[in-house]
């Protein structure tokens, strides 16, 4: 998979053309930022507010005319899809779900596919992606797991039952743990919940504190905690920042228990360590 473009746009009521278009040799992403829109699409129409992502196969003609004043947009068109495999009844399934207000509001789930399309617009579009492989590489990550996402949601849609936190829902043991990994990866600087992981994945909290332990030898909160003393590590070898502002960095809710944590975990307390390394480094 290869991105072909990333970029944004502004529609106003009532123009002459709607936008949109038919790509025969990609497929794409379509993120509606602001306002409301009418989206059409291989002879379908759905209405939706902001936020909504719309998918689009190759050789799909659509079109796209704003309900407001003006409504924004951004878009990915992408090559070589070899990770986009939906049918057309699960695209027209997702695009229809874009009607729903309160789609990307109720679920952590939802939220984490908007999430990575804006890490994706400001990687390419500040420029740092065409700089550095491995930032496009992360990008194509991103992507794909936007795919996997959506993917998901789509199954627990289909499934009435598959959304209850009471049953186990059809995703693999392993991508709902890879999924929660990657959750903590980006949130650990958050007040991360138990029942936040658990709509995740959509499991029962003491069913996914057994699953994580499992493929991870730790819960769910063990791994959270050792991603902020790592991440306090950083900052206390790379950066001249204060304690109590690397607590507050790290996510930690007091200096103390920082300490104590710190000091069980590395043997010495934070100021210690770090002026053990430092004088290290001096010599």
């Amino acid at each position: 998979m290869k991105i072909r473009l990333c970029g944004a746009g502004t529609l106003l009521r009532g123009a002459e053309k709607p936008g949109g278009g038919m790509h025969p040799s990609c497929h794409e992403l379509l993120y509606i930022t602001e306002g409301k829109v009418r989206f059409k699409w291989r002879g379908n129409m759905c209405e939706a507010e902001a936020p909504a992502v719309f998918m689009l196969p190759d050789s799909t003609p659509h079109e796209l005319e704003s309900l407001q004043t003006e409504s924004r947009f951004r878009f990915l068109e992408l090559f070589e899809p070899e990770d986009f495999r939906f049918t057309d009844r699960q695209v027209d399934e997702w695009n229809f779900m874009q009607a729903r207000k309160d789609m990307y509001a109720k679920t952590v789930l939802a939220a984490s596919v908007l999430q990575a399309l804006d890490f994706v617009y400001h990687l390419h579009t500040t420029g740092a992606a065409g700089q550095d492989d491995d930032l496009e590489a992360v990008c194509l990550l991103e992507i794909r797991k936007i795919y996997r996402l959506i993917a998901h949601i789509l199954r627990l849609s289909a499934n009435s039952g598959a959304a209850s936190p009471s049953r186990k829902p059809k995703v693999g043991a392993r991508d709902a743990v890879d999924l929660v990994v990657d959750y903590l990866d980006w949130r650990y600087k958050e007040n991360v919940t138990l029942e936040a992981l658990a709509q995740l994945v959509a499991l029962d909290p003491s069913y996914l504190v057994r699953l994580f332990k499992k493929h991870m030898n730790k819960t769910p909160f063990e791994y959270l905690r050792d991603l902020r003393l790592k991440a306090a590590a950083s900052y206390l070898s790379g950066s001249d920042l204060a304690i109590a502002d690397i607590v507050q960095e790290t996510g930690f809710n007091s200096v103390h228990h920082f300490t104590r944590l710190f000091k069980s975990y590395y043997g010495q307390s934070p100021a210690e360590w770090r002026k053990q390394l430092r004088s290290s480094e001096s010599r």
